[in-house]
Parts: C-alpha cells; sequence; structure tokens
C-alpha cells in the first residue's frame, strides 16, 4: 500500500508540474478595447463622431452627368462633374465650430478645339478636366470665413436667370432673430492683389410657413458701384410655389447680373431686371416650372433683353435626380448678333449621397 501510494502520489505531481509548465507556456493576449462609430443626431441625419474626439462628421456630395445643347452647335456638349463634401461641427462655449470643404472636380467637352487628319476630316478632340477647391468655410457661432459663393449669390429656381455675383473670400456675420428674421453683413474680396478696399454685402430676411422674403444690397469698391435685389418665395398651396425676383444695379460691377447665352456681348450687366418664376409639384416625384426674365438697359449699349425657361424635375428613385431643361433668350442684344443661338437646354442626371 505504501509503495502504492507512493506510486499515486509522485504521478499526480508530476502531471501538477507538467500541467504548469503548459499553462506558462501559452500567453493569451488581452483584447484591446473598440470604440464603435456612434451616430451624431445633433446636426441632423448623416453626422457620425469621428473616433475618440467630440466631433461630428458628415461626408457627402454629388455625381452629375449633363448632356447640353444650344441653336447654332455643331453638336452635343457634355459635363461630368464629382463633388465631393466633408461637414465638420462641434459644440463650444462660443457656440458651434464648424469646417466644410467642397471639392469639384469636371471634365467638359464645351469649345473643343478641332483635330484633323490628313484629308482635313474632323478627329475626336478627347475630354479635359478640371479639379479644384469651389468652398472652404471655417465657423464659429454666427460667424464665418473663407471661401464661397457671394452673400449676394441668389435666383429664381429657374435655369435661365440671373442674380448676380460668384464666388468670393468673404469674412461673414449672420445673426438669427426670432420668428424667422435673419440678418448677415459680409466683408467680400474678389480681386486678387489689387487693393486693400473689400466690397461690403448684407442681406435681410425672414423665412416663415408662407415662405420667405430676402433683400440683398452690395457695394463693389473697385467699381465703385452699388447693387440691390429683392428675392420672395411663396407657398401658395402644398404644391404651387411662386417666386419673385427684382435687381437694380448703378453701373456695372462684379454684382452684376447677366443674360448670358452670348459669350463676351451681354455681361456688362443691366439698370433694372425682373423675373418670376412659377413650380408645381404634380406628384412625389415629378415637379414642372416655367418662368422668365427681363433685363432692361444695359449699362454699356442701353439694350433690353428677356428670358424664358421650362423645366421638369423627375426623381427616379431616391437620391437619383433627373431635369430637363429648355430656354429662349432674345431681345436687343440677340438682334445685334444674328448668329448667336436663342433657343438652349441640358438633360441632367445627379445621384446625390
Amino acid at each position: 500500500m505504501n509503495i502504492k501510494s507512493l506510486l499515486i502520489g509522485s504521478a499526480a505531481a508530476t502531471a501538477a508540474v507538467s500541467g504548469a509548465q503548459a499553462a506558462d507556456a501559452i500567453v493569451i493576449p488581452q483584447p484591446e478595447p473598440m470604440e464603435y462609430v456612434r451616430v451624431c443626431d445633433v446636426y441632423g441625419a448623416g453626422f457620425f463622431y469621428i473616433p475618440g474626439t467630440e466631433t461630428c462628421l458628415k461626408i457627402g456630395g454629388y455625381a452629375r452627368y449633363q448632356i447640353d445643347w444650344a441653336e447654332g452647335d455643331d453638336g452635343w456638349r457634355k459635363l461630368a462633374r464629382g463633388t465631393l463634401t466633408v461637414d465638420a461641427r462641434s459644440e463650444t462655449e462660443y457656440g458651434t465650430l464648424g469646417a466644410f470643404i467642397e471639392l469639384r472636380a469636371n471634365s467638359s467637352t464645351t469649345n473643343p478645339v478641332p483635330h484633323l487628319d490628313n484629308d482635313g476630316d474632323a478627329l475626336s478632340t478627347g475630354v479635359g478636366g478640371t479639379v479644384g477647391l469651389q468652398q472652404a468655410i471655417i465657423s464659429l457661432g454666427g460667424l464665418s470665413m473663407g471661401l464661397s459663393d457671394t452673400l449676394y449669390d441668389a435666383g429664381l429656381s429657374g435655369e435661365f436667370d440671373s442674380g448676380g455675383g460668384d464666388r468670393v473670400h468673404f469674412i461673414r456675420y449672420t445673426f438669427d432673430a426670432a420668428n424667422g428674421v435673419f440678418v448677415s453683413v459680409a466683408l467680400e474680396e474678389a480681386d486678387t492683389n489689387y487693393d486693400y478696399t473689400p466690397n461690403v454685402v448684407g442681406s435681410l430676411g425672414v423665412a416663415q410657413g408662407w415662405g420667405s422674403a430676402t433683400l440683398w444690397g452690395a457695394y463693389d469698391a473697385t467699381a465703385e458701384e452699388w447693387a440691390a435685389k429683392g428675392i420672395a418665395k411663396i407657398k401658395a398651396t402644398s404644391a404651387l410655389t411662386l417666386e419673385l425676383l427684382g435687381t437694380y444695379e448703378s453701373g456695372h460691377s462684379f454684382y452684376s447680373v447677366s443674360n448670358g447665352s452670348i459669350t463676351g456681348a451681354n455681361l456688362a450687366g443691366y439698370e433694372f431686371s425682373a423675373g418670376g418664376y412659377i413650380k408645381y409639384a404634380v406628384s412625389p416625384k415629378v415637379a414642372i416650372g416655367f418662368g422668365g426674365q427681363y433685363f432692361a438697359n444695359q449699362h454699356n449699349t442701353q439694350f433690353d433683353d428677356y428670358a424664358l425657361g421650362a423645366v421638369l424635375d423627375y426623381q427616379i428613385v431616391e437620391n437619383f435626380d433627373a431635369k430637363l431643361a429648355v430656354n429662349y433668350r432674345d431681345g436687343d442684344t440677340y438682334d445685334a448678333n444674328p448668329t448667336a443661338g436663342n433657343w438652349s437646354g441640358f438633360a441632367r442626371f445627379t445621384r446625390s449621397f
């Protein structure tokens, strides 16, 4: 019995030692803590928290393909565009701190240089492209600065109209008052190394359930001219919307309107312009619109011109839209340029995300 107990004890001790050595040889690493992407619903749909921060980020943009035509052209003109936007926001003791970036790439066959073979016959010209920064905006509360469209940039919802203005470098402050009233003022620079005097733009508006109404004023310090504009958008019914526009200019400036399918011929602006646009939602996916704008007393020639346009919007599926536009332009400027086309339009397809 003593020998048997000794053998059993020795075997148990040997197994215990062997098991301890085997356990020491296997090291199981502890899993690293994972931080899942969290949805940020403070600023609306599509935002998420950047892991490890309290900054909310939204990535968006669209891809577009457009086929243009105009009377007097020898063929179709095409445009492909890709736009990527990044919107970052976080809360501070001074309000929301934001950054918005829009990158845009275009590839167009507009105005190609003809390529000819040895017999003088036309060859395909290929396509060119551009990539650029469309917007870069830093904002804190009501204060914003960077590169974007001018505060004065606004017009009707058609594809025929002109409201004046383009992209600028700016410093802007917007105050949101009660009952939908808002006031904005901006210092803008549209020149490069020209002088130290900025343009000044202001706007005053109200937006409520019935629609909105906004007034703008702009002073071009380089041209030493000023411009004013008013736009009203009225929701007549749940399906019918009416828009009205009026502009005045003391002279040709950066903020001038243009009635422009004749390149260089009518870019001098007009003393007065007035326009309207009516849009009717036939169904949740289909809308039609029609409108026009009259341009009076062009600054260089005193010509009067007008533009008319019709638009059909169709939502093929969610986030994929089609637009068909037909425009007609005429007036004194076109009478003086008989070879210029009056009819134009496009078919546009946009997939947004």
